[in-house]
């Protein structure tokens, strides 16, 4: 069965003023991609301030410790996080950044710390950005939200349709395919990209053609009803989570021809129907919860594997629970509950300030919601 994997890119128009700013903004960005990104470590001084109420300045010198951490970044990262803003909405990015700033911090000094008349803690500090490891996790991230834009699908052919109308049936996939691409998806060919993707849906047609005799005014016609069917499946599990489909009636001798004309107007009738539910069915699954069976591997004692679980838990983002289930000869057994698809779970696993500080995995199999990894 051909099968093709499909990337939304998004095909609606925006004014002149939105694409002006935008083509800016993508200028900028490639001059950007031009220059080499810094490396190693820049050292940043940075200040941060919170309010306080008598009797809670603790409180309010962690808060204003946190927005120094955050200033420090954003001085070690300067127009470099502004011009990736602009260009894919990066301030979902920035709070994925900043909500792990301590990762991306080394030598961190308080220089000083002061009351202010104003009611405001205010705390200044100097510390090593490693702008390498950031520069890094911004371009993960942004796949991260790439990926959140962009439905990805296979679509191909139920397995078990009437032979009779597998070609025709298959050209109804390659014109819906086309369809879908023209509004805005890019289409690859399965294997393009390298391993097939978990994360998505799999669309599948059938293709039916019915004959019936029928008079007409005295007249013998044979009369034809053509159907057309695509099923969204979700991998893993396979559940019909919905369905978009069509009936043409039409008059001919002509069996394959009927055929083919009737494949063609099912596609036109039913192309907007399959997009939207894709599009509303992707927003829903992406942030669902699911349970994630996470095996790792290369796992020294149970002592480690309980560690892991609770560093999943604390420090990825998306996690609401890990809980070991079985710890046997170097493999921990976990039940992951996880808001997003296990590919996001294994790229905020890639992290370089998850890895830099914790542990570095390897990816070794991945089927529905079951994941294998190697503890590096």
């Amino acid at each position: 069965m051909d099968v093709m994997e499909m990337e939304f890119t998004g095909g609606r128009g925006r004014g002149s003023t939105a694409n002006k700013a935008i083509s800016a903004a993508l200028l900028f960005f490639w001059i950007f991609l031009l220059v080499p990104p810094p490396s190693g470590a820049e050292t940043v001084t940075a200040k941060g301030f919170s309010f306080f109420e008598p009797g809670r300045e603790m409180i309010a010198r962690e808060k204003a410790l946190d927005e120094a951490k955050r200033a420090a970044i954003e001085a070690a990262m300067g127009t470099m996080i502004e011009s990736r803003t602009v260009v894919e909405n990066f301030e979902v990015v920035k709070d994925q950044i900043f909500s792990r700033a301590a990762g991306y911090l080394t030598d961190l000094q308080i220089i000083e710390e002061t009351k202010t008349d104003l009611g405001t803690y205010e705390v200044t500090i100097q510390a090593d950005v490693k702008v390498s490891v950031l520069v890094d996790d911004l371009d993960r991230f942004r796949n991260m939200i790439q990926w959140q834009q962009n439905p990805r699908i296979s679509i191909g052919l139920e397995p078990g349709i009437d032979s009779e109308v597998v070609p025709t049936a298959t050209k109804a996939v390659n014109l819906l395919s086309d369809r879908l691409k023209k509004n805005g998806f890019k289409v690859f060919r399965h294997g393009e990209e390298g391993p097939a993707l978990q994360m998505g849906f799999l669309v599948a047609l059938s293709l039916e053609m019915s004959t019936r005799q029928t008079k007409y005014q005295g007249i013998e016609l044979t009369l034809n009803e053509v159907g057309l069917t695509s099923n969204i499946y979700r991998p893993g599990d396979g559940e019909v989570v919905a369905t978009a489909s069509a009936v043409e009636s039409m008059p001919g001798e002509n069996r394959l021809q009927v055929l083919d004309k009737g494949a063609r107007a099912c596609v036109d009738a039913v192309w907007k129907d399959l997009r939207d539910k894709l599009l509303r069915l992707w927003e829903k699954e992406l942030y669902s919860e699911r349970e994630i069976f996470l095996v790792a591997k290369n796992v020294d004692s149970s002592a480690q594997a309980h560690e892991i679980a609770g560093l999943l838990q604390s420090d990825v983002s998306g996690i609401l629970g890990a809980r070991i289930i079985r710890y046997a000869e170097g493999a921990a057994e976990m039940s992951v509950r996880y808001r997003g698809w296990p590919e996001q779970l294994f790229n905020e696993m890639q992290l370089s300030y998850f890895t830099s500080r914790y542990f570095d995995s390897q990816l070794e199999s991945m089927a529905g919601n079951k994941m294998t990894i190697r503890i590096k």
